[in-house]
């Protein structure tokens, strides 16, 4: 019977996801390291991401970040395992410090929504876990994966300790709309490309580069009266720093322009804090105004 390459992820994933989160990581870096020695697309995207959103670096400087980068996206694809099949009692260990916690229960006690931005930046993954024990029940959007093998993994992961994942479609839309009415917590992750052909995204500025950005976060907000803040979980030592931050309150305004710009400068001050952790290898500016060539070909 032949082995298919989604089946052999799988297993390598259910493997990984079984050891210690100081193993994955160490395996993490020897995989960044492999991805810095043979050229790949995941290298040169990241070389050309990095060199759009700091001009400012020497190129030696632009190398070591692309380095460490690698490095972090290797750590992020072997402990994401752990995080979504370990009890969240050991992963809770993980969690050394929270930061600014009291941003989100100042927006709780208000019983409006909450609007969580979760930048590919660090390990986003472990809020699907963290939110639903430590805080409230919370919905998000759900993409089944590419690779079909991976998906039973991934959603089974995610829902392990209550959250509920709904479909990328309007009936996913409507029932977020729902549930942040009700005072519920939903993730939403801010620096995916959406699709040009569907008019959910404006061009706003990210790193000084024009950024086609979607525009569902703030509606969410906006439609609600729902609070928006931003999370991230840092690497550090042999765990996390959770770490919550309140945007300007220009993220609010009716003028998805303005709201837009708002929000990307919540991400970038965000990435600024650890760039190394930032998910470079994705085709962030792919879209350009006006047709302009991607700088990706």
């Amino acid at each position: 019977m032949q082995v298919t390459r989604g089946q052999c992820l799988a297993f390598v994933l259910n493997i990984t996801g079984q050891l210690p989160l100081f193993a994955c990581r160490l395996l993490g870096r020897l995989a960044g390291l492999m991805l810095w020695i043979v050229p790949n697309k995941s290298r040169r995207i990241t070389q050309i991401n990095i060199a759009l959103c700091f001009p400012e670096l020497s190129t030696a400087q632009q190398r070591k970040l692309v380095f460490n980068s690698l490095q972090h996206t290797g750590m992020l694809a072997l402990e994401t395992a752990v995080i979504w099949r370990k009890p969240y009692r050991l992963l809770k260990q993980h969690m050394s410090t929270i930061v600014n916690l009291d941003l989100l229960e100042a927006a709780k006690v208000t019983d409006r929504g909450i609007v969580i931005l979760l930048p590919h930046l660090g390990n986003w993954e472990i809020f699907s876990r963290y939110m639903p024990v430590e805080h409230d029940l919370i919905m998000a959007l759900y993409e089944p994966p590419s690779i079909t093998e991976l998906e039973s993994l991934i959603k089974t992961g995610r829902e392990k300790d209550g959250a509920k994942l709904v479909p990328t479609n309007a009936r996913g839309v409507s029932a977020l709309l729902k549930h942040l009415r009700k005072g519920g917590v939903t993730l939403i992750l801010p620096d995916q490309v959406p699709d040009l052909n569907t008019n959910s995204g404006v061009f706003a500025p990210f790193f000084k580069q024009p950024t086609y950005t979607m525009t569902l976060a703030t509606q969410l907000a906006q439609k609600t009266n729902s609070h928006i803040l931003a999370a991230t979980a840092k690497r550090i030592g042999s765990g996390f720093e959770i770490k919550f931050s309140k945007p300007e309150a220009s993220i609010y305004a009716g003028d998805a322009l303005i709201a837009i710009a708002a929000m990307n400068r919540l991400v970038e001050q965000c990435v600024r804090e650890m760039p190394e952790q930032y998910q470079w290898e994705y085709k962030r500016f792919k879209r350009r105004p006006d047709g302009a060539q991607s700088p990706y070909k």
